[in-house]
């Protein structure tokens, strides 16, 4: 009992201060209106404001009715959400988990904790959003709403992004049964068979990409892929091409020819060694993704792609290009999730994901 009476002590320490952290943070005023709440409808005309100030993203307002019905003594867990809320619009990320968290301590809700998910994945803590939506999959597939599960399908795409199946396998079971459900389901789309351990065999360390394509030929065959470049002369001539590449100049389809030559994996890796911005590599591993998919080589490509999603996940061009590969592979789930994500969908996306819902 004693340590319940801490956390609740803790909580409206928190609250009480709120003003002051408020006035601190630099995409807000300093100034804040803190009117006084006496009766029930004032808090049913500020808990209203607040929802319609944030549709208007007039967030220092929204904050402002918040403050305000926590100095009435007014800290529950939707006022601790709507805090988390307008921390992450405005990509204070840090406060906002702090404060949904507080959220999910006050009522347990599985929306709140879905949010702070999606602070962890847009904070870039994949580990920790992992390890959260792993926990509320422990949950029947039946409890979730068809828009959480929406949420929770965009969020597992980052995560099959960012590690391999075995490890998802391994770490996360209940996302892996989720994904596997998911799998089960997509089996009766028509179009191409796509076998979801493929994506685990990209580029294994021990693996000499013994997989071949019926129509690679004999000199594909030839020139398959190494993990590691053979000799210092040769990362050197990689890393000077690349540098070429990525500072906006003209290589030759030989040069290129020679750089695809390599593992996927080696490339990216020397790709995130340059001393170049983000952007810049953001490009580069797109070119080199194009050049692997030119030469028949979609899994490659998918490759590079993910790498640059691992520095911008909400690039509409690398979004855009990775959900066409998988469309092309008859993945129409992944296809669909990542077209999704696109923030200004073109005609070619809405085409392709007008078909994926058929």
């Amino acid at each position: 009992m004693k340590r319940k009476r801490n956390n609740k002590k803790n909580i409206m320490s928190k609250c009480s201060n709120v003003k002051n952290i408020i006035s601190n943070d630099k995409n807000k005023m300093n100034d804040l209106n803190v009117e006084s709440i006496k009766t029930q409808e004032d808090i049913n005309r500020c808990r209203t404001e607040i929802i319609e100030l944030k549709k208007e993203r007039k967030y220092n307002a929204a904050m402002e009715k918040i403050i305000s019905l926590f100095n009435a003594g007014h800290t529950d867990a939707d006022l601790m959400l709507d805090l988390a809320q307008i921390y992450y619009s405005t990509q204070d990320y840090m406060r906002a988990e702090s404060w949904a968290r507080n959220s999910y301590n006050k009522d347990g809700s599985i929306d709140t904790l879905i949010f702070l998910a999606k602070i962890y994945s847009s904070d870039d803590k994949m580990e920790n959003m992992a390890e959260i939506l792993n926990k509320i999959l422990e949950n029947n597939y039946n409890i979730f709403s068809d828009e959480q599960k929406k949420v929770i399908d965009d969020l597992i795409f980052y995560i099959e992004l960012t590690y391999e199946l075995d490890e998802i396998n391994k770490k996360f079971p209940n996302i892996a049964k989720w994904m596997n459900r998911n799998d089960a389901i997509d089996g009766g789309f028509e179009g191409p068979e796509v076998i979801d351990s493929k994506e685990d065999e990209f580029f294994n360390d021990s693996i000499n990409n013994e997989q071949q394509n019926e129509c690679e030929t004999d000199n594909d065959i030839e020139e398959n892929i190494t993990e590691s470049f053979s000799n210092d002369e040769s990362e050197k001539k990689v890393n000077d091409i690349l540098l070429e590449l990525a500072n906006g100049e003209i290589i030759s389809d030989k040069e290129i020819d020679y750089l695809i030559q390599h593992s996927a994996s080696g490339l990216i890796e020397a790709i995130n060694g340059l001393s170049i911005s983000l952007n810049k590599k953001i490009l580069t591993d797109n070119f080199i993704a194009a050049a692997y998919y030119e030469k028949g080589k979609p899994d490659e490509a998918i490759l590079l792609l993910k790498a640059a999603l691992n520095i911008d996940d909400q690039n509409d061009l690398i979004l855009k290009n990775i959900g066409f590969i998988f469309w092309e592979q008859g993945d129409k789930r992944k296809a669909q999730i990542s077209l999704q994500a696109v923030g200004h969908k073109d005609f070619m996306v809405c085409n392709i994901l007008k078909k994926c819902n058929k």
